[in-house]
């Protein structure tokens, strides 16, 4: 389940970032170009990855939950066929953020980045875009 999910969840952040980026100019290769040499160009598009978390973190958030009872909940069966097939979560599911005393233990965040529990992996989210994906907190 959690493998599945992170492939669903960064399908889903990747996504968003191509469809994004395709839509800046591109055609279906038919007509002529409108540079002067006659020839092709090629969009310059920059990329970049943000990694929040660290190799420790996994070891303090499970036990943060097992100390507290927090349990992993499964999306509900239409929201997870909806965010395969690439439809962004409900509000309400997004807003399921990590408890402020787990955040104070876990790694050094912007004040423009929050962590969300989806299913049974921890996100960390900037501006409605996932940049990073914790799994296996949780105790099976």
């Amino acid at each position: 389940m959690t493998k599945g999910f992170i492939a669903v969840a960064l399908g889903l952040s990747m996504g968003l970032l191509a469809s994004s980026l395709g839509a800046q100019g591109q055609s279906q290769g038919r007509g002529r170009s409108s540079g002067g040499t006659g020839g092709t160009t090629t969009p310059q598009a920059t990329v970049s990855a943000t990694v929040v978390f660290r190799s420790g973190d996994v070891a303090v958030f499970r036990d943060y939950f097992v100390a507290h009872k927090i349990t992993a909940q499964p999306l509900p069966p239409g929201i997870a066929k909806n965010l395969a097939r690439g439809k962004p979560l409900p509000p309400g599911i997004a807003k399921k953020v990590v408890p402020a005393g787990l955040i104070a233990l876990g790694p050094k965040l912007d004040r423009d980045t929050t962590l969300s529990i989806f299913g049974d992996v921890v996100v960390a989210m900037k501006g409605g875009v996932v940049i990073d994906i914790l799994g296996g907190v949780f105790k099976h």
